[in-house]
């Protein structure tokens, strides 16, 4: 979970709220499949970000392309400026799945973090559910609200003048690992207009606190009311958790019953919500690159 380094940022001013610019450099991720275009953005609602779009083999002849937005996005496409040297292997994922006709075509636009992650990450709006004021996190101010506000207001506007893809909701999906998976979901129940699916992977569901990892039982409660209240129409949206055993995903099993109870309730069916449990898996990128393929497919499939 601890993924709180971010490569070094060059800004580029271009024009008024987001400013943008795109280059490359020696220092630049690598991909085996298709192309990689880095970009800087600047934001009015948190600091300036790298965004890591990968086009897969032949872009733009299948335009409009579906649009999948990652978290953590220095940690998919290449391990050798990844800080523990892990990838999720998108590139490649993505390229077999593609190039055997199982899933749509669709880019890839990874947001890097920054030492501001579990802020970003941390879904401001559970805290209401929690009768003693506490914020959800014990870190920080939240700023999960003001981190997907940069999503949808600036940067997917920004993707949708840029590349060829598809602009509704039903073409654009959202995916994270750990505090990224917690802030998949949440972007899905705050913005159902703006997304039509989340996968969250091994997601932070313990709201336990980064250094001491000690769950906090009222924000996990909390969660729980949030979703029931605030998740989109049952089967108007897909959704995707999943778990392993090993490493810090074996504190979430417990509560990974009780969302699912949650969702089912709401009357969501198998087509449209997947939770699916991976014995022995650990709460790594090694990991979630051996079942990339299966969320993808989820979201993506023909």
């Amino acid at each position: 979970m601890k993924k709180f380094l971010s490569l070094p940022s060059y800004l580029f001013l271009l024009t008024s709220a987001i400013l943008v610019s795109c280059h490359h450099s020696s220092t630049d991720p690598q991909v085996s499949r298709g192309t990689l275009t880095m970009h800087e953005l600047s934001s009015s609602y948190i600091s300036s970000r790298t965004i890591r779009v990968w086009t897969p083999d032949g872009y733009p002849k299948d335009a409009p392309y579906d649009v999948l937005y990652m978290h953590d996005g220095q940690m998919l496409y290449d391990s050798a400026v990844a800080w523990n040297h892990q990838e999720w292997g998108v590139d490649e994922v993505m390229q077999n799945l593609l190039d055997s006709g199982r899933i749509r075509p669709c880019i890839v636009v990874g947001i890097d973090n920054s030492e501001d992650r579990i802020e970003e990450y941390a879904p401001d709006d559970v805290a209401q559910y929690m009768s003693s004021g506490e914020q959800a996190y014990a870190v920080g101010e939240p700023m999960g609200n003001r981190y997907l506000s940069f999503m949808v207001k600036e940067l997917k506007p920004f993707i949708d003048s840029t590349y060829d893809v598809a602009t509704t909701a039903e073409h654009t999906f959202v995916m994270g690992s750990s505090c990224g998976g917690l802030i998949s979901s949440y972007a899905l129940c705050q913005y159902p207009n703006a997304f039509g699916g989340a996968a969250c992977l091994s997601t932070h569901v313990t709201f336990a606190h980064p250094l001491s990892f000690k769950n906090r039982p009222e924000a996990m409660d909390a969660y729980l009311t949030y979703l029931h209240e605030r998740m989109p129409e049952a089967n108007s949206r897909l959704i995707y958790f999943d778990c392993g055993n090993e490493t810090a995903d074996e504190a979430y099993l417990d509560m990974f019953g009780r969302i699912d109870s949650t969702i089912l309730a709401l009357g969501y069916d198998s087509v449209h919500y997947r939770h699916l449990f991976f014995p022995g898996a650990a709460h790594t990128e090694t990991d979630w690159q051996r079942r990339l393929h299966i969320p993808l497919q989820f979201l993506l499939g023909n």
